[in-house]
């Protein structure tokens, strides 16, 4: 029973989703009108939220968030969070701010996980852990920080959960080195599909996702159906949908 907890379905070529979809995957819609919103498998749990990136327009997206919240049509707020990997962005800040506040008031008014975008970030991210411990399950999407970091989270009273992805394929010493660190009832795995693909790729494709696990067992020193079995329990803490497809 594997889960994705972070794909673009919308952004990877048709042919390629075929391939085939894990048990269940928690998966980015771009608008009201998006598609998969009419899917009805299982396994899919559907996700919308603001980039901190991508802020044009924003007032809009808010409003359909609050819309897709409100009709259940989503299972999770996110991508957002904070992003000051280039030093323009920090131009933005106060926009960034506001968006994450208005977005967590959601989550929290819907009972709804929060998927956190985070780089260059974290002091940001610290400074707003009251309003992160009252949503029912903060996701860490590519989980950019140390273990000693996703620890000092726990301790203040956040809900957290630290999703890995291609990084642990690439071999990035930090994503490494905070998985082993992390407990392991906190841990999810996800692609990212199609954005941070494998050396020698242009994209990350769903089938990605057996990859991630195979490396997160070889890592951890532990069989991968034991593994598999973990973060799917850790998964279904998270969505209280996935017990039905348990």
């Amino acid at each position: 029973m594997l889960f994705d907890a972070h794909i673009h379905l919308s952004e990877i070529p048709l042919e390629q989703r075929v391939s085939p979809l894990p048990a269940a995957t928690l998966c980015s819609v771009h608008d009201y009108s998006d598609p998969l919103l009419s899917m009805h498998e299982p396994g899919l749990l559907f996700s919308y939220g603001i980039h901190p990136l991508w802020l044009d327009g924003a007032g809009r997206s808010l409003e359909t968030l609050e819309k897709l919240a409100e009709e259940r049509k989503i299972a999770a707020v996110g991508e957002f969070g904070f992003d000051f990997y280039e030093e323009r962005d920090r131009e933005k800040e106060r926009w960034q701010k506001e968006f994450f506040h208005a977005q967590c008031a959601v989550a929290e008014r819907f009972a709804l996980p929060a998927v956190i975008h985070v780089r260059r970030g974290m002091a940001e991210l610290f400074a707003e852990t009251p309003v992160l411990k009252r949503l029912p399950a903060v996701i860490f999407h590519c989980y950019p920080g140390t273990a000693e970091e996703g620890l000092a989270f726990l301790k203040r009273g956040v809900n957290a959960f630290f999703s890995f992805g291609t990084p642990l394929i690439k071999k990035y010493p930090g994503a490494i080195t905070a998985l082993k660190g992390l407990p392991r009832e906190l841990l999810l795995f996800e692609t990212d599909a199609p954005f941070q693909p494998p050396r020698g790729r242009m994209l990350t494709f769903p089938a990605d996702i057996v990859a991630v696990y195979e490396k997160g067992a070889e890592l951890l020193e532990i069989n991968k159906k034991t593994l598999e079995e973990q973060i799917w329990r850790n998964a279904c803490s998270s969505f209280s949908q996935l017990k039905k497809i348990s």
